[in-house]
């Protein structure tokens, strides 16, 4: 095998090694930017006790202490 041969083998494993990287890095910022920026990042969770801010929901209590 020429020197040039080995030259072009060597360097394709390299660009194989790279596309393999790539991919991976890609789906990582995939994942990453979903968890950041996806549906469950702008959920929170309902403390006990504290009421909606759009009136959603009503706790029982509320309706007992209101006049009649």
């Amino acid at each position: 095998m020429s020197s040039l041969e080995k030259i072009i083998e060597t360097q394709a494993k390299t660009i194989e090694s790279l596309s393999n990287e790539l991919a991976l890095l890609r789906e990582q910022v995939a994942y990453l930017t979903q968890k950041l920026y996806g549906k469950s990042s702008e959920k929170s969770p309902q403390m006990d006790g504290q009421l909606s801010l759009f009136g959603e929901e009503t706790l029982p209590e509320e309706d007992a202490d209101l006049p009649s």
